[in-house]
């Protein structure tokens, strides 16, 4: 990435601060004391949400094939840095059983194996229910299921809930849909 791209995606997240201070009534102007501390609170949740959003991309890229190494590279480190700082861990593991209902979870491993791992649960009558960090949740039915996972929102996810997808989670950049299938 050039320079100029770099400055200009800086530049667009100053920017969500300083909507933030002009929008304020009344508008923050730095001129005195008052609003620094809200204006400190907005720069936190902006910062906060670019490291969430940094987790999830590096996420996604690991589960399409990226490596430690082109992660670290990307970021100007090492792999090894990169792995400790961003990786998580995890197995396979039953969540919850109420009223004999199994929430479970199955951990991904990597972009195709995500869509198998969608694709044979689907199979078994297994609902997504959720997703987390590095996991898919279901719960079990006598149904079968079937999944796709888009990157987008918007207008994507009206076109997919017009071919009756339902919306099970959004995991940016990445939306998770279900729907069941319909015997013929």
């Amino acid at each position: 990435m050039h320079i100029e791209q770099q400055q200009d995606i800086r530049d667009k997240t100053s920017a969500v601060v300083l909507a933030w201070a002009a929008d304020r009534q009344p508008p923050f102007t730095g001129e005195t004391a008052e609003g620094f501390t809200e204006a400190i609170t907005v720069a936190h949740l902006v910062a906060d949400e670019a490291k969430l959003s940094l987790h999830r991309w590096i996420d996604a890229a690991r589960r399409t094939g990226i490596s430690w190494t082109e992660i670290g590279n990307a970021l100007g480190i090492s792999k090894q840095a990169a792995q400790q700082r961003f990786s998580v861990g995890g197995t396979d593991a039953p969540l919850l059983q109420t009223g004999g209902e199994l929430i479970f979870r199955r951990v991904r491993y990597s972009a195709v194996g995500e869509m198998n791992i969608l694709r044979e649960e689907g199979l078994r009558g297994s609902e997504l229910v959720a997703t987390e960090n590095n996991a898919l949740v279901f719960r079990a039915t006598n149904e079968i299921w079937e999944y796709r996972r888009r990157i987008g929102f918007g207008s994507m996810r009206k076109a997919m809930a017009s071919e009756g997808w339902t919306l099970v989670s959004t995991w940016p950049p990445l939306s998770y849909f279900k729907r069941r299938v319909v015997a013929a």
